[in-house]
């Protein structure tokens, strides 16, 4: 029986126009780095401060401590300046989707390769920083390291009393979501709302793949065995 629904942010939740990955890209070729599409999307969904270093480092640029602070500072202010400017909305269907989910009794967590002060930003200009939508959101500054890793999953699920990875579903858009849920020992769910195709996470052995979050709530995972006992 499913518990706690954990879910990636931009792509996954909320639609942000993909600005985070243009700042993130133009935060980094302005200091000279040259990569590819494919090498770029590598680094999708993982803390950004970590993806800014290696960028640059994989974009032929020495990321010594004073380039990587100058790309992560400007990184930090275009992308608060834009969501400013232009705040995130929930992609269709999600808010919707998130609200069944706890009247159904499942907690509902938010974790994100976004600085605390970003998804503060984000949260506050949705509405879901009162606790009426989400029950709890976790950055990629507030643990060891984001994604691939593990460890915002298990924040997660520690701060909401969760102890049996078999209760929890981690749903994102990206190959670092899966991994990380994999990692975890948590049900991986996969999402179109992004760049990967349903082949993509095939390949990658995600244990569900959806068109959207708003697919999850109807979803037998939330009321049958857990993934490995079916």
């Amino acid at each position: 029986m499913i518990t706690l629904a954990v879910f990636d942010m931009a792509g996954t939740t909320i639609d942000d126009r993909d600005e985070v990955y243009r700042v993130l890209r133009e935060a980094t070729e302005r200091e000279g780095a040259d990569y590819t599409d494919e090498q770029f999307q590598e680094w999708m969904g993982t803390e950004k401060h970590w993806a800014i270093e290696n960028l640059l480092r994989i974009g032929g640029v020495e990321a010594d401590e004073e380039t990587v602070e100058r790309a992560w500072s400007w990184f930090r202010e275009e992308l608060r300046r834009t969501y400013t400017e232009n705040p995130p909305t929930p992609l269709p269907g999600v808010e919707d989707a998130l609200r069944e989910l706890r009247s159904q009794g499942v907690s509902v967590a938010l974790t994100t390769g976004f600085s605390r002060e970003i998804t503060d930003l984000i949260l506050g200009a949705l509405g879901w920083d009162d606790g009426d939508v989400v029950d709890v959101s976790v950055a990629g500054d507030q643990v060891p390291a984001g994604r691939p890793e593990p460890f915002m999953i298990q924040r997660a699920m520690s701060e909401l009393g969760v102890t049996d990875p078999a209760e929890v579903v981690s749903t994102g858009d990206t190959a670092s979501d899966v991994v990380s849920a994999q990692r975890a020992g948590v049900t991986s769910v996969g999402v179109l709302t992004g760049h990967l195709t349903r082949e993509d996470f095939e390949g990658l052995e995600a244990d569900i793949v959806l068109g959207s979050v708003a697919e999850l709530p109807t979803h037998p995972v939330l009321t049958s065995a857990p993934v490995g006992e079916r």
